[in-house]
């Protein structure tokens, strides 16, 4: 299970820009980046729990290429130090 450690967030139509309280770095994701992040926030979940509210969102369906799409971005996120393992 994953779970986000941002705060301070503002979306920008198309981007969104983040502080990171921990590392005090601010940050610029790309929209779908940032609504996975703020699922995230709401609701922990691993790869393909969160693919799934990612297709409701994105009204697409849920297939194996939106599963490694969203655990690639989720592996960016941690990267970054804006997500954690919980």
């Amino acid at each position: 299970m994953l779970a986000s450690t941002a705060s301070n967030s503002h979306d920008w139509g198309d981007e969104v820009v983040l502080f990171n309280c921990q590392s005090g770095a601010t940050h610029l994701l790309d929209r779908a980046a940032g609504q996975i992040l703020d699922q995230l926030t709401t609701s922990p979940g691993d790869a393909k729990s969160i693919a799934t509210k990612m297709a409701d969102l994105w009204h697409v369906e849920i297939d194996e290429d939106l599963v490694r799409y969203v655990r690639d971005v989720l592996i960016s996120l941690h990267a970054l130090v804006l997500i954690e393992r919980v």
